[in-house]
């Protein structure tokens, strides 16, 4: 049974579901005045021209995958940073501390190498990537994919707080 049905909400994806999507992105309310917009708004009469065909967008997502020139360096930065929001367990296999004490004593569940694989796949915002492309990602990427224990919430700790400790402690190349 739907538990929309029960009264209940929905129930929240799991550490595997989660990691399927590349981003996650946070999108507030509307203003008041725009929300009201949609009391009378019917979404059936909206008609969306393409702007291109489906051929076009494909042969243009293989020139930036082909194009952008991404350095060895940068692409080790990237396995770092997501390597980083592991914390040391025997039970994983994972027998490396995390440079981030945050990491380490917050975090229950760090990043797959799937984050590695989304953001090779996104960082392509010009003809080359710069560090500061990767450090703008890293919220998008590795915010869903970083599950902190019960007691980060008793010490106040966000993901983003992780994320962003991670970023400084990890030197750019």
């Amino acid at each position: 049974m739907n538990p929309v049905e029960l009264g209940q909400g929905t129930f929240p994806l799991s550490e595997a579901a989660a990691d399927r999507f590349a981003i996650m992105v946070n999108i507030a309310y509307l203003p008041g005045e725009e929300e009201e917009k949609l009391v009378d708004f019917d979404f059936k009469q909206v008609r969306l021209n393409p702007l291109m065909s489906k051929e076009r967008i494909i042969e243009l997502r293989g020139a930036i995958t082909r194009e952008v020139f991404l350095h060895k360096r940068l692409a080790t930065y990237i396995r770092r940073l997501v390597s980083s929001t592991r914390p040391y367990s025997s039970e994983t296999d994972w027998y490396h501390h995390s440079p981030s004490e945050l990491v380490e004593t917050c975090v229950d569940l760090g990043a797959s190498p799937r984050a590695t694989i989304c953001w090779g796949l996104l960082r392509r915002q010009r003809a080359e990537v710069y560090p500061e492309d990767i450090q703008d990602l890293a919220k998008y990427i590795l915010g869903h994919r970083i599950w902190l224990g019960p007691h980060a919430a008793s010490h106040g700790v966000t993901v983003d707080m992780v994320i962003d400790d991670i970023i400084q402690k990890i030197p750019v190349p």
